[in-house]
């Protein structure tokens, strides 16, 4: 999520609540409810992160409430166990927890200030090995200009102990490799994209920052590569084989101005051949998913990937908020509506099967069998009892699903902005 232009509309308030019809794809095929948590009333809720063999669950907040710990043994009935605190330099100065990841023993947590300048900005390591439902502190490691997103090097066990930070806001614009046992960051990578625009651009907002990446190792070259989406620069394809010395290795350049922006969240399939990359538009225009051809980024040369299909949900190729389908629109409209049809995080599973969070239209499963014809096989719109989740916050949409990920048990677990956590079963 942009937070600068989504804090700015949070001193509005609003009473709209969207209902909104499943696409016709989807629409005789919902997905069923197995348990749904909200943590505590008036929260912003944002990423989460489950272990279904352990049965746990941590769900980050985007406000300063901290990182709920959720016991899910009981699926139909989510249980609160703790709530690690944000209030990390002081009581008075907070940070948020928007992204969190979680690897073997370690669960990571990304932090940008909130309320003050003295606010904490970095991440925190967890280990969960003693008791997953009271992790032990590792360390907390300070880095500069808000760390919006961390994701965990998937060998964090097997001699990678690295963590990827990226630096999404507040001037500073790069992914930091760290090392969560000493707290060393050994290598840093900045997209070779310039910021700005061309002066004859007036529309433009040219943004190049890393909002997310994914880490695999390709399973021909072997070589580490993280695929991350960096927002105006589009995707970059990023050689970490060598944490010291990060090399991109393949990008899909956007090209930019403010109708191609955005790239929010990139996910390869296991094979690395296809590429999925989601764009958070936020306003005017809604973002869908781009189905990047990949299968010549190895990381053993420079490539370049290429789009061979799109996915978007049916219909809606505007914000509620847009004038004549462009522009921001009545930015401090009390009853317009924002980031109400872009897509957010994704998952994947195999090599044709793509689980998409899609703000106020839910759990999206799409199948990518055709990669030009991508067809969505089944939905869940995620809903609770507004008196239990919100007061005034919910002001724009009901409902904004934030990430939706597979677990080993079959199920999907969910986070969504105002209603909390979710565990679904896919139809």
């Amino acid at each position: 999520m942009q937070r600068t232009t989504f804090r700015a509309l949070v001193g509005v308030l609003g009473a709209a609540i969207l209902v909104a019809a499943p696409s016709a794809g989807a629409a005789g095929n919902p997905m069923k409810l197995a348990g749904a948590l909200n943590p505590w009333q008036d929260g912003q809720f944002s990423n989460v992160a489950a272990d279904a063999a352990r049965k746990v669950a941590y769900l980050g907040s985007f406000d300063d409430q901290g990182v709920a710990v959720i016991d899910t043994t009981n699926a139909a009935a989510p249980v609160l166990r703790k709530v690690l605190s944000t209030h990390i330099t002081s009581e008075a100065d907070t940070s948020d927890s928007a992204d969190l990841d979680l690897v073997g023993r370690y669960l990571a947590v990304s932090h940008q200030p909130w309320s003050t300048a003295g606010a904490f900005s970095g991440i925190s390591i967890y280990d969960l090995s003693v008791d997953r439902y009271k992790p032990t502190l590792v360390r907390r490691v300070a880095l500069p200009g808000g760390i919006h997103t961390v994701q965990i090097d998937p060998e964090v066990e097997s001699g990678r102990p690295y963590a990827y930070a990226n630096a999404f806001e507040f001037g500073t614009t790069e992914l930091f490799v760290v090392n969560i046992l000493t707290g060393a960051v050994v290598g840093t990578y900045q997209s070779p994209e310039p910021q700005g625009c061309v002066p004859s651009d007036t529309n433009c907002l040219q943004f190049n920052s890393p909002h997310e990446g994914w880490i695999q190792r390709h399973p021909r070259s072997g070589r580490v590569l993280d695929y991350v989406s960096y927002w105006d620069s589009g995707l970059r394809i990023v050689d970490v084989t060598n944490p010291a010395a990060p090399v991109e290795v393949g990008s899909f350049d956007y090209p930019g101005g403010s109708d191609n922006c955005c790239a929010h969240y990139a996910a390869p399939t296991p094979s690395g051949n296809t590429v999925y990359l989601e764009d958070e538009i936020g306003v005017g225009a809604t973002g869908g998913v781009h189905i990047l051809d990949a299968s010549a980024c190895n990381g053993l040369s420079t490539c370049t990937p290429t789009e061979v299909g799109v996915w978007h949900i049916n219909g809606h190729k505007v914000q509620a908020g847009a004038i004549n389908g462009r522009g921001r629109g009545a930015f401090h409209g009390v009853i317009q509506r924002f980031y109400t049809w872009d897509a957010h995080n994704l998952d994947v599973k195999g090599e044709n099967t793509l689980l998409v969070a899609n703000y106020s239209m839910g759990i999206r499963l799409v199948d990518t069998t055709d990669k030009t014809r991508p067809v969505e096989t089944a939905f869940y719109l995620p809903n609770a009892n507004k008196s239990d989740a919100c007061n005034q916050a919910c002001f724009f949409q009901g409902r904004e699903t934030w990430g939706a990920y597979f677990g080993t048990d079959g199920r999907i677990y969910a986070s969504d902005f105002w209603l909390g956590f979710f565990i679904v079963n896919p139809s």
